[in-house]
């Protein structure tokens, strides 16, 4: 699973994954991109993983962390705390993760965020607020730096929605 928009722009190409500690890559096919949420399936053949067990539901304040590979490099492992859940009128603290006060770095969308003691899955990283700064010396030059506790998420509840719609149930742990 990942974001679609680091599939984007939708054009033939080749796609592939690492494995934490491994030194190849397999290739990988896209088997379902969604039209609702920013979401694509990837399919690895040839490989055996357990699968990650869903938490839809989190309360304000959980211990989580994000598990992420910027440009496909090596992992980063950040802490924070779930910082907004998705609105429900009926409980003001507790619902779908919708943001979190962890930084992130550049091409992190799509790792995992995953709550403290369960290691169950709240979402996967969608985007982050960044500030726009200019340098002294050179003030036509603007660079964006990340905005810490900015870091939105798309929700355990969305993935298991969207691996629903695309036929693949069965994959889902219950």
């Amino acid at each position: 699973m990942t974001t679609r928009h680091f599939l984007e722009p939708m054009t033939s190409q080749k796609v592939s994954v690492a494995f934490a500690g491994g030194k190849t890559q397999v290739a990988a096919t896209v088997v379902s991109v969604s039209s609702q949420s920013d979401l694509a399936l990837l399919q690895v053949e040839g490989t055996q993983w357990t699968p990650v067990r869903l938490k839809e539901t989190v309360a304000l304040g959980d211990e989580v962390w994000v598990v992420a590979y910027p440009w496909g490099r090596r992992m980063t492992l950040s802490s924070g705390v779930v910082s907004q859940v998705l609105d429900d009128a009926d409980a003001l603290y507790k619902g779908p993760a919708r943001m979190v006060d962890v930084s992130v770095s550049y091409g992190a969308s799509g790792g995992g965020v995953f709550d403290v003691p369960t290691g169950a899955l709240v979402g996967l990283v969608e985007s982050y607020r960044t500030a726009r700064m200019s340098m002294k010396d050179n003030p036509d030059r603007i660079i964006e730096i990340p905005v810490p506790g900015e870091t939105t998420l798309i929700s355990a509840d969305a993935i298991r929605r969207f691996v629903v719609e695309a036929g693949l149930e069965a994959f889902l742990e219950e």
